[in-house]
């Protein structure tokens, strides 16, 4: 996305980053969310909820990476263990690896899942 120059008050401004950041929150582009935040909290840092709402982004955006870095580690895992087991190919690898994959997310999942989060407090 091309940078762009905002024009407006301050006002109009931080509710253009604050609804942007909210679109990006529910595809779940946490970068380009804590981006918009970070600005709203640079020029005016009591716009409505919009720390409380990067804390939030940056809680989500460490989870999404750790999801990411879970899944990685079962497919590393999976690999290591076919090649111990002397799997014939690379074919059977590959294999090896999208299960761990599979896995290691289906792990993720269950570590990061809303019932495990702790409830935040009012």
């Amino acid at each position: 996305m091309a940078k762009q120059l905002l024009q407006g008050s301050l006002e109009e401004q931080c509710e253009f980053l604050y609804q942007l950041a909210q679109e990006k929150m529910a595809a779940g582009n946490y970068t380009g969310a804590a981006h918009a935040l970070k600005e709203i909290v640079k020029y005016a840092p009591e716009y409505k909820d919009a720390q409380a709402l990067l804390a939030e982004v940056k809680r989500r955006k460490a989870e999404q990476r750790n999801m990411l870095l879970i899944s990685l580690l079962g497919a590393v895992v999976f690999v290591v263990l076919a090649s111990a087991a002397g799997l014939p190919n690379d074919f059977w690898m590959l294999g090896a690896a999208l299960i761990g994959l599979t896995v290691g997310f289906g792990v993720a999942n269950w570590l990061y899942s809303p019932r495990r989060r702790p409830d935040p407090k009012p």
